[in-house]
């Protein structure tokens, strides 16, 4: 099995001028900020623009100001086929407290803070092509970020799942594209070690394009992105076989820049005609990375692959050696406390009147390490994946941190329940699970020493659960308003 994961770093370069750099008429499509793993202690900010078109040199791309300084912005490398994605990312490492505006465009960005103290989580964002007709923006997706950037956030985070109207899992009648064994496909190997259909494979039908990824976040999220920084978890939705290619390009946190680790890109993905007999030579597993902030830190895991119901693939100790190496990591930073995202939930009840839980290859990765268990600095997991609502909050005695799901930013729901509580024995420790299906994203106010008090909100920004990182073993971390 070959799995492909980022370690190198790739050679400096500045980035930042006092001249003015000539430009060209470009139209700008999107902007936006994100944090970056540093080859430092200190996390990148890069500034990123989608441009209107395949510009072939540097020159051509826009530049950021800030008073009289001008910073001139790179191609980004790594350029998917202009013929699905005939758009161009320029970038540029900026520094924080600094707003910057986007040369011959109306696009502007906000001082990115190292200190937030108001942060916006979304997930499973897209709109499926059956809901939402054309290129219409994603709804109630766009609804849901223009109240999110009410609330000021001083933090995006996004825990994967972007584009849906552009992976219908279908690639063509009954043939089906790689999912890690999502929704039962692939049998015990999870499609690891069966015939490999890919969307983005020589001669496919239906390969990821700009389009989709226009409409379903771009198209939505302009006002929101101009408010704060993202940071990005990668979906089953954004696998090599999917969306991958636009995900690497517009998300993936490597890049040419000064400090960045490698930006990657999906392998190749075989002819379509003539499909690989095995899917490992064609996926891609991020490293794992830590955004160390002042409150807190964050640590981000693609678990894009990991099987949702079997552990029996050799991706199985791929996850054991990230977790490994989040000891390590915790306990260098053990004076703050740690959050973890990740798009697939550790610990997920899928059905309660089954028994059936998500993900097993995670839980079975986290147990196979030395610790058996999260560092005791991690405080809080978040998670996608699951198109609803959910939390899971454990009993002290478990060393646990609680759980909370957010599935429900705009893909349609898979119930549309009312709030409910039961008690639920997940992954041999017992937890109180609550749920509900219904649309919203979870606006949370970081407090002091690691305490934060959050809310859900809807469409109309209505309140309608209120969370809060201070339970007690009869309390969920999320309750009914």
């Amino acid at each position: 099995m070959r799995v492909i994961i980022a370690f190198a770093t790739l050679n400096l370069i500045a980035c930042s001028s006092t001249f003015a750099v000539q430009q060209v008429n470009t139209k700008v499509l999107g902007a936006y900020t994100m944090f970056a793993p540093s080859t430092t202690e200190a996390p990148n900010i890069y500034a990123r623009v989608v441009i209107e078109g395949v510009l072939t040199d540097v020159s051509q791309c826009p530049s950021l100001t800030f008073g009289k300084t001008t910073i001139p912005m790179k191609l980004r490398d790594q350029r998917p086929n202009p013929k699905h994605f005939p758009v161009t990312v320029c970038e540029a490492k900026i520094k924080p407290n600094t707003a910057y505006t986007i040369s011959d465009s109306t696009f502007t960005l906000a001082p990115v803070t190292l200190n937030p103290e108001q942060v916006a989580v979304f997930g499973d964002t897209g709109c499926k092509s059956s809901v939402c007709e054309n290129n219409t923006a994603a709804e109630p997706f766009k609804t849901l970020a223009e109240q999110g950037a009410k609330q000021q956030p001083q933090l995006l985070l996004h825990m994967g799942d972007f584009n849906y109207r552009g992976t219908g899992g279908a690639i063509s009648g009954d043939t089906y594209a790689y999912d890690a064994g999502d929704g039962g496909y692939g049998g015990a190997s999870c499609g690891l070690n069966d015939t490999y259909y890919s969307q983005n494979a020589i001669n496919s039908p239906k390969p990821d394009t700009w389009a989709n990824w226009q409409a379903d976040f771009f198209a939505a999220t302009s006002q929101l992105s101009a408010t704060a920084p993202w940071i990005f978890a990668r979906g089953n939705h954004e696998l090599c076989s999917r969306a991958g290619i636009g995900w690497f390009y517009f998300f993936g946190p490597g890049a040419n820049l000064p400090d960045a680790i490698e930006q990657q890109k999906c392998p190749a993905q075989g002819d379509y005609n003539q499909p690989p007999k095995s899917a490992s030579a064609h996926i891609i597993v991020q490293n794992s990375y830590t955004i160390n902030l002042k409150p807190l830190s964050i640590w981000v895991m693609d678990s894009a692959n990991a099987c949702d119901a079997s552990a029996e693939n050799g991706l199985t100790k791929v996850y054991q050696q990230q977790y490994q190496r989040l000891n390590v990591r915790s306990e260098l930073l053990k004076a703050k406390p740690m959050w973890i995202m990740s798009h697939r939930p550790i610990w997920g009840v899928e059905d309660p009147t089954t028994k059936d839980t998500l993900n097993v290859m995670l839980q079975t990765a986290l147990k196979n390490t030395r610790q058996g268990k999260l560092p005791e600095h991690v405080t809080f997991s978040l998670a996608g994946h699951m198109h609803i609502y959910q939390s899971s909050t454990f009993a002290t005695s478990t060393e646990r941190p609680p759980q909370i799901v957010v599935g429900n930013s705009g893909v349609s729901l898979s119930d549309t329940n009312s709030f409910s509580e039961f008690d639920y024995t997940l992954d041999s420790q017992d937890a109180i699970v609550n749920e509900q299906g219904k649309f919203g994203f979870l606006s949370i106010k970081l407090g002091k020493d690691g305490a934060w008090q959050g809310e859900f909100l809807d469409e109309n920004g209505a309140e309608f659960l209120t969370c809060s990182s201070e339970t007690t073993d009869n309390q969920a971390v999320c309750r009914a308003k």
